[in-house]
């Protein structure tokens, strides 16, 4: 991810956060720092979540008794 001029708006300066050549997000220098942040913290997650092996849940089974009838 790359941190680009964009434009001055009002007297303030505009930067855009591009990713593979698209733009993702616009706004100040600071702003753009912080969704760069947030944006690393889940993928981050992401991986360890996927990494994580299924819970193991347990099947439930039915099991029957056949009554035996006396003759």
């Amino acid at each position: 991810m790359d941190t680009l001029f964009h434009c001055i708006q009002d007297g303030r300066k505009l930067y855009r956060v591009v990713r593979h050549g698209r733009q993702i997000f616009v706004g100040a220098a600071e702003e753009c720092a912080r969704f760069i942040e947030i944006h690393n913290q889940k993928v981050l997650q992401e991986q360890v979540d996927a990494a994580r092996t299924p819970r193991n849940r347990p099947v439930s089974v039915r099991t029957y008794r056949q009554l035996r009838v006396q003759a």
